[in-house]
């Protein structure tokens, strides 16, 4: 596997990470959870899959702007 691989894996991840954040926030606000400790966990993970999914995006740009560079020099 090359790093160009790797970014688009990267990017891929990214992508169905976001798509998941999406469901559990779709589901969230349609849920009827009484108890508040289950709420905010529940919404703590959706923020951290949020965050991870843009650090994965975000590293995937970055390996292939670097490969971009390198090619051009």
């Amino acid at each position: 596997m090359n790093i160009l691989d790797v970014a688009d894996k990267l990017a891929y991840f990214s992508t169905e990470l976001n798509s998941i954040t999406n469901l559990m926030g779709i589901n969230l606000s349609n849920s009827d959870i009484s108890k508040s400790n289950e709420l905010e966990r529940i919404t703590f993970l959706t923020e951290y899959t949020k965050q991870l999914a843009s650090e994965l995006d975000n590293l995937s740009t970055s390996i292939t702007d670097d490969l971009k560079s390198i090619k051009h020099e």
